[in-house]
Formats: C-alpha cells, sequence, structure tokens
C-alpha cells in the first residue's frame, strides 16, 4: 500500500470513528421556532453581527441561508451537536483534498467533494442557532476548522499539479499564494471585528470563503470532464485550470484584503 492508500485508510478509519461520535453524542434540543425569521435573527447573533447593520451580501446571503436552514432542521431535532458537525466538515474537506490528490481521474470528484465541504461548512453553525448551542466555543473552533479546511481543499490541487507538471514550482507558488491571501483576509477581518469595525461584519469581499470553495470545486469539474476527452487536451487543462484557480484566489484574496484595510482607513462617521 502506497502513502496515498495509508492516508485513504486512515480518513476511512477517522471517519468511521467521527461519525459513530457525532450519532453517540446526540442529546435532546431545546425546541425552536423551526420559522426562517427566527434562524434569521439566531444566525446574526452567532455571528457577533451588531444590531442595526445589514445582512452581509443583501439578499444573495439570505437565499443561501435558505439551504444550511433546510439541512439543519432534521439534525437539530434529532439532537446532533454543533461541534461534532464541525469535525464532520473538516473531516470531508480532508477526504476531498485527498481525493484531487489521487491523480486526474479524480478530479471531478474532488470537486464535487470540494463543493459538498462548503455546504457542511454552514450547517453546523445552524443546527447550533436552531438547537440554542452557539457558544463562545464553537464560534472559535469552527473558525479554526474551517482554517485546517481551507489549507485542505488548497493542498489537494497543489499535490495532484505538482506530481504531474515537468516543473512543480509555479503550482507551489499559485498554492501558497492562495492559501496565505485565504488567510490573511480571514485575519485581517477577525482584527477588524475585535477593533468594532462595522464593514468588518457588513462588508462582503470578492474572496470570502464560499467564493474560494466554488472556485476549486469549478475548477476541480472541469479537470475532471476534460479528462474524459484525454490526450492533450486533458493535459493541458490540468496543469493549466487548478493554477489558474488557485491564482484567481490568491488575487480575490488579496482584493478583499484591500477593502477591509481600506474601510478601517475611513473616518468612524462614514463607516
Amino acid at each position: 500500500m502506497g502513502a496515498m492508500g495509508m492516508i485513504g485508510a486512515g480518513l476511512g478509519m477517522a471517519g468511521a470513528a467521527i461519525l459513530a461520535w457525532t450519532a453517540a453524542g446526540r442529546t435532546p434540543a431545546a425546541a425552536v421556532d423551526p420559522g426562517f425569521e427566527a434562524f434569521r435573527a439566531g444566525w446574526r447573533r452567532a455571528h457577533r453581527i451588531p444590531g442595526g447593520h445589514s445582512d452581509p451580501g443583501g439578499r444573495v446571503t439570505l437565499a443561501w441561508l435558505r439551504v444550511p436552514w433546510a439541512v439543519a432542521m432534521p439534525l437539530a431535532r434529532l439532537g446532533v451537536r454543533p461541534d461534532r458537525l464541525t469535525l464532520c466538515g473538516l473531516w470531508l474537506a480532508l477526504v476531498a483534498g485527498w481525493t484531487v490528490a489521487l491523480g486526474p481521474g479524480w478530479a471531478a470528484a474532488g470537486g464535487a467533494l470540494t463543493l459538498l465541504a462548503g455546504l457542511a461548512d454552514g450547517v453546523d453553525g445552524a443546527v447550533a442557532v436552531l438547537a440554542r448551542r452557539a457558544s463562545t466555543f464553537g464560534f472559535v473552533w469552527d473558525s479554526a476548522a474551517d482554517r485546517l479546511a481551507d489549507l485542505a481543499l488548497v493542498g489537494g490541487p497543489v499535490a495532484l499539479v505538482a506530481m504531474h507538471a515537468d516543473d512543480p514550482w509555479p503550482a507551489l507558488a499559485a498554492g501558497t499564494a492562495a492559501a496565505a491571501a485565504g488567510l490573511l483576509l480571514e485575519y485581517v477581518r477577525a482584527r477588524a471585528q475585535a477593533a468594532g469595525l462595522p464593514a468588518a461584519w457588513t462588508l462582503l469581499t470578492p474572496g470570502e470563503r464560499p467564493v474560494r470553495v466554488i472556485v476549486l470545486g469549478v475548477a476541480g469539474l472541469a479537470v475532471g470532464a476534460a479528462e474524459l476527452g484525454g490526450g492533450a487536451p486533458a493535459r493541458a487543462a490540468l496543469l493549466a485550470g487548478y493554477p489558474a484557480a488557485l491564482t484567481t484566489l490568491a488575487a480575490l484574496g488579496a482584493a478583499g484584503c484591500v477593502q477591509l484595510l481600506l474601510a478601517a482607513r475611513r473616518p468612524p462617521a462614514d463607516t
């Protein structure tokens, strides 16, 4: 069994253990109003959005929130603990990164798993809101798990291209830039929120995590579709598609950092 096989076996055993632990840890949750408006209000409180400020992303966010709300409802009723769902989401991101790194033929599966991991990211928070289990620990743990998941989702494509390209350094450079820009954006936002900057809660930048997940997921699906044709086009899609996606992520993350820094420079009356 090779290194990738050993990693896959480890992920499989870890996944079984996590699912068993999650199922065993179910506890009855307090009855809550299942209506979407009640969930929306709880979501705002859980994300520390100050009163009087609009939802980040406006109608786009409101439309998206209905998806994790619908998925989380039965899980909340079953008493599933949100902190363990966060661990499940992190495991799914690790599996997505590992799947991509298996080889070009696995790119489409990895892309689909990447998008699924992005969906799972919102379910744990929705369960916490619906079951009234939002906590400081959950808030911090979810952020830490998201950053680890970000690295896994970037690491898979980087490993794949590096193993198949004649020169691995462009892929490594693009992946490093994408990971650094994403981490820096999240750090700048966290510091801006700690400083009380209103835009830190309401400003939707082009480098937000859902955008990053969608870019990587779609890139995987595109590379996978090109693999169906085989030959030179498939190789070209692999060697150009993922590096282009990673470079795009780096640019979007940098743009988001600039937006937040410019917002921090404005006088308080203008924010």
